[in-house]
């Protein structure tokens, strides 16, 4: 229930999942109300000879099945009641089983979605501020060249030099437009049909063209329009504040040098681009105060000399016309003639510009980024063959040693910040989902020690997400985030049943430790039933290999790994548990009911 109240990009992944699940659970609760008990009436009846034989053989392998399951039955009661005679040992050795798990977390690579191949491979590649759209493009016919010859995995590509006819669109997804940029989109085979994933190939193709000449940079990180939806950009971004140009530029080179050093980094760039030629203007304010000009004055006449103004307007028949005021094209072209350019001072004199000022070349940003109305350039890159999380921690422990001036601040952004975010508002529901199954036990149970006792095993489905998420190589992303949210609602079912039978047994008059083993014995069928179809039901979920496949796995193997640990633990700790807390209450020593029992 708490996944369709949580807001931002987890809220818009998987508030539908959470609908579906709640409306299936609704329609298979009402099922098994109505609808069962009147078709087991109407099939279960007593078969006869001839529909016997025909299932006969069905019923000679369950009868197989049957010796196995009372074999495994006997050794379970054994056990457990070995739990229930070393209570200690029993609940301190889940307590050791719950802390060490704990620690594979520490180990656990993080993201914050799933790497999925996208069966295609797209990026941008820039070159210096000004370069011809025929160079871009002869540099162009290089890379598809290579693209021919190396990469047999595309089966068609497409190759645009300069801006796009949809410029808008793509500035949406972030692509950079102009003539000193090219864009490739590689349709690739399909996945089981190669041994490179997308990734690799672009990789690769990275390396290979950053060794052609004239090249700047190359973008492959920006290729899925949903993931640059989701995120905002590349998964890591570092945002430099600050508002001097040279100061924040400086920072920027630093922190891209960190990143080049961090094993995993690829397609590094720096927002801002440097290289748009400028001319400045120095104006000698002496000169200019003994004149009666200012610097405001001068800038406004060489804005209206050089660029025009609007002076006046003109009506006729009603309709008003502006004049625009401009030097003609031929008095304006040149660096002498703003050089020439003449100003009238106060007293009617007019002096030429050059008189008092100093005239230099240079190159500045092409555009300003800014970010609640402070200037900020972002250093960004891409990941390759490193978790997001293993990249973080080493990007924040080397910009904790970076020297940053007064006025300005260096902030982590990207897939790092949503990945905080979203993991932690799915603490928050895994919380909030824990207390809402306590709160409905509560009131079912009518007691709430009952519900504390079937609470634990909610822990133990943290540890088989622990040690699934270990095993399979899976990263702690949000998707198996999510399978341990649903895991709230799905390993307390197997402990309700141990401990309602166990009440229903002892109201009937039987004292605690025989009702609690004669609960285990009678209740393991179902609890291994509904904790097996579950597994099994999920299995190709798991297991999956397809295209876009990969977004669903670790929610498939988190939710199969927590049910098949915590269904284990629970089948002892919790009914050692119980006993525990029963005889806390009511004082009479366990040993002794385990020595009446046995």
């Amino acid at each position: 229930l708490p996944i369709i109240f949580i807001k931002g990009i987890v809220g818009v992944l998987f508030k539908e999942l959470g609908l579906v699940i709640i409306f299936v659970l609704l329609a298979s609760l009402f099922c098994a109300l109505l609808f069962t008990p009147m078709l087991s009436g109407q099939l279960l009846r007593p078969l006869n000879v001839a529909v016997e034989e025909k299932f006969s053989r069905f019923h000679r392998w369950f009868v197989r099945t049957e010796a196995w399951f009372d074999a495994l039955s006997s050794r379970y009661v054994r056990t457990l009641s070995w739990a229930l005679q070393h209570r200690a040992w029993t609940i301190g050795g889940g307590v050791l089983i719950f802390l060490l798990s704990m620690m594979l977390f520490l180990v656990i690579k993080t993201e914050f979605l799933p790497e999925m191949d996208q069966g295609n491979v797209q990026g941008t590649i820039e070159m210096p501020v000004g370069t011809r759209m025929e160079v871009t493009d002869a540099m162009l016919r290089h890379v598809e060249e290579y693209m021919r010859n190396n990469v047999p995995e595309s089966d068609v590509y497409l190759t645009r030099s300069g801006t796009s006819p949809f410029a808008g669109i793509g500035l949406a997804f972030g692509q950079e437009q102009g003539s000193n940029y090219a864009r490739i989109v590689a349709h690739l085979i399909p996945k089981r049909q190669r041994k490179r994933s997308d990734k690799q190939i672009a990789h690769d193709l990275s390396e290979k063209i950053m060794q052609l000449p004239g090249v700047r940079s190359v973008d492959f990180t920006q290729a899925d329009p949903f993931s640059s939806a989701m995120v905002g950009g590349k998964p890591i971004s570092v945002e430099i504040y600050g508002y001097d140009l040279t100061e924040t530029d400086s920072l920027a080179q630093r922190v891209k040098r960190i990143l080049q050093g961090i094993r995993g980094t690829m397609d590094i760039t720096i927002s801002r681009k440097m290289g748009q030629p400028e001319l400045w203007i120095e104006i000698d304010r002496q000169k200019a105060s003994r004149l009666g000009l200012n610097v405001a004055a001068i800038s406004s006449a060489i804005r209206t000399l050089m660029f025009g103004a609007n002076a006046s307007y003109y009506r006729e028949r009603g309709q008003e016309y502006d004049i625009w005021v401009q030097l003609n094209e031929a008095s304006r072209s040149t660096l002498n003639d703003l050089k020439q350019l003449q100003l009238v001072t106060p007293l009617g004199k007019t002096v030429s510009l050059a008189s008092i000022a100093n005239f230099h070349e240079a190159k500045g940003p092409v555009e300003l980024h800014r970010k609640d109305q402070e200037r900020v350039v972002r250093v960004e890159c891409g990941i390759y063959g490193r978790a997001l999380g293993e990249v973080a921690k080493e990007l924040r422990q080397k910009l904790a040693g970076l020297y940053v001036p007064p006025g300005y601040e260096i902030k982590l952004s990207g897939a790092i910040e949503q990945q905080a975010t979203a993991f932690h508002t799915l603490l928050y529901a895994l919380v909030m989902g824990a207390l809402l199954v306590y709160l409905v036990m509560a009131a079912q149970f009518e007691s709430l020690i009952d519900p504390f006792v079937i609470m634990f095993s909610i822990p133990f489905a943290i540890v088989g997400v622990a040690w699934a998420l270990f095993l399979t190589g899976t990263s702690l992303n949000v998707n198996s985030f999510v399978g341990m949210v649903m895991l709230v609602g799905i390993v307390v079912n197997n402990a309700i049943v141990l401990v309602d039978y166990t009440n229903i047994v002892r109201r009937r008059g039987v004292d605690l430790i025989p009702a609690v083993l004669e609960a285990g014995k009678t209740r393991l069928r179902p609890v291994m039933m509904t904790a097996f179809t579950t597994i099994f039901g999920l299995l190709p979920l798991a297991l999956s290999r397809a295209e876009g496949s990969e977004m669903w796995v670790p929610l498939g193997v988190s939710v199969i790994g927590g049910l098949l640990v915590s269904t284990l633990v629970t089948l002892i700790f919790v009914p050692t548990l119980y006993t525990v807390f029963e005889l806390r209450l009511k004082g009479k020593s366990l040993f002794r009911q385990i020595r009446e029992t046995l």
